[in-house]
């Protein structure tokens, strides 16, 4: 199944470093089913990664309110099918592999707090609602409630 990748990092938590964003960049760069790899993250590691472009890799600024980032984000997504991610946890390819089989089958998928995948076209939906509804929400899973479609937890 082809899919996007969103990496989101606020670079804030104490845990997260620039190494572990790259390390997370190449989980999905050597994915060949990812076929895009948006990364939202503040402007100091933007600037970093676009002194070195990586293949796949489109760099969104990440902006201080949580709903527009969450927007802007997804406005960058091409693919059906996305698999959001933070930085503070390590993954695998094997997570990335269960995560997507579960996608086959269900639009709103929980590995963990950092790795979630979802149907864009149900994010899109979700998002739209809360605007409608003027809901402040801070994150996909938020969103994802608004359409009575809960998370499958994995």
């Amino acid at each position: 199944m082809e899919y996007s990748a969103l990496v989101f990092d606020d670079c804030n938590e104490v845990e997260d470093t620039y190494d572990m964003l790259l390390e997370t960049i190449d989980l999905f760069a050597n994915d060949e089913n990812c076929t895009q790899i948006v990364v939202s993250c503040k402007s100091v590691w933007t600037l970093r990664l676009a002194t070195a472009p990586k293949n796949k890799v489109m760099l969104v600024q990440r902006p201080d309110r949580p709903y527009v980032a969450l927007l802007n984000g997804l406005k960058a997504i091409k693919q059906e099918n996305v698999v959001v991610t933070g930085i503070s946890t390590k993954h695998t390819s094997e997570n990335i592999d269960e995560l997507l089989n579960h996608l086959s089958k269900y639009p709103a998928i929980q590995f963990d707090k950092d790795l979630q995948a979802f149907d864009t076209r149900l994010l899109m939906f979700c998002l739209q609602k809360a605007i409608e509804s003027n809901l402040a929400i801070t994150s996909y899973a938020e969103a994802v409630t608004l359409a009575d479609t809960p998370l499958e937890f994995i």
